[in-house]
């Protein structure tokens, strides 16, 4: 998102958690307006909006939205399969818990 003139993680030290995911989300859906997207920050985050909006005024084109599109379908993918291996560990553990 540097490309893009994008600062989200400047501002979210988590931005993959929820707040930054749903504006991760809407910018997909086309969402360009530095102050809706920062309308989406939950919790402690909302006390840091006007460095917020600063953070996400920015071009995201196309290619962006590409780009963006495979990387947060491969983190949900790898999340997904960490989360079979913890059950797998967790099964391998039951006779010794």
């Amino acid at each position: 998102m540097e490309t893009a003139n994008i600062k989200l993680s400047s501002v979210a030290s988590d931005v993959l958690g929820k707040s930054g995911r749903d504006m991760l989300e809407a910018m997909l859906s086309g969402e360009s307006s530095a102050h809706t997207l920062a309308e989406l920050a939950r919790g402690r985050l909302r006390a840091k909006l006007p460095q917020l909006r600063e953070a996400l005024e920015g071009r995201v084109d196309a290619t962006h939205r590409i780009l963006l599109r495979h990387l947060l379908d491969h983190i949900e993918f790898l999340e997904g399969e960490l989360e079979k291996l913890f059950k797998e560990i967790e099964a391998l553990l039951d006779p010794y818990v």
